[in-house]
């Protein structure tokens, strides 16, 4: 006889599940392909470095809030349709952290409070001021290892960095980002979590595209793959739309 894990328990690994979405977001398919090409104006890696610090302490220091409409969709074991959808209007401001209003939901209402709404609830929990820097792409919690050449990213020439968290976090990730050559803001993050709970059966995959929206790199496109027991093969899929953001007048120069 098979014994099936009681509704408790299904929200208890479902919550651990949405731990591991959570950390890729606010700020994720196959992943495609990324074209090699020369390497750009020489660079040492500690220069590139610093210059990444910059462009993401810039980043923080100059936006005072932001809304943004996102659309979170839940596929399970290759369905055509998704099993679970959210519309949310999200409202960040800097001294708070985030904020969510529904704006539509359908499909499996278990689904959305044991995964979509744990994502959320971690991104507000990432979000707030004294979390915040401490999930920054920076070398303060990262070691960030440049690597030779570029390669074409979303129609954008950039230059491939590993990363590797100074410390185990489930905010923290393994993995690479592409960022502009130009200007060293971030264009594409593929990683998994440097801290996972044991209820995965396999390792998680996450993704996230950027684009600049008011001269500002804004997510655009996240998915997280992952297989687990209770769900089997899942993947949620989060678009970004509608931004309006808010600067701060007065903004700190970055360190």
């Amino acid at each position: 006889m098979t014994i099936l894990p009681s509704p408790t328990s299904r929200l208890r690994s479902s919550s651990r599940f949405a731990i591991l979405l959570a950390f890729f977001l606010p700020e994720l398919v196959v992943f495609p392909a990324h074209s090699q090409s020369a390497q750009p104006p020489q660079l040492t890696s500690e220069q590139i470095v610093q210059r990444i610090d910059e462009a993401v302490q810039q980043r923080s220091n100059a936006i005072a809030g932001y809304t943004v409409q996102e659309q979170y969709n839940l596929y399970r074991n290759s369905d055509a349709n998704p099993s679970a959808q959210e519309t949310i209007k999200t409202t960040y401001t800097r001294a708070v952290g985030k904020d969510y209003t529904p704006i539509a939901q359908s499909g499996s209402a278990l689904l959305r409070s044991a995964v979509i709404d744990h994502v959320l609830a971690g991104e507000k929990e990432l979000n707030l001021a004294a979390n915040r820097e401490g999930a920054l792409i920076t070398s303060k919690n990262y070691e960030i290892t440049p690597q030779p050449g570029t390669a074409e990213v979303n129609g954008l020439q950039c230059i491939l960095v590993t990363l590797k968290p100074l410390r185990k976090s489930t905010h923290l990730f393994n993995g690479k980002m592409w960022v502009d050559a130009s200007d060293f803001t971030i264009v594409r993050l593929e990683g998994t979590p440097s801290e996972s709970p044991s209820v995965f059966a396999g390792q998680a995959t996450v993704a996230r595209d950027y684009a600049k929206v008011e001269g500002f790199a804004m997510a655009t496109h996240a998915e997280a793959h992952s297989h687990t027991f209770l769900f089997g093969d899942t993947i949620l899929k989060i678009d970004y739309a509608n931004y309006k953001i808010d600067l701060d007048p007065n903004p700190k120069p970055a360190q």
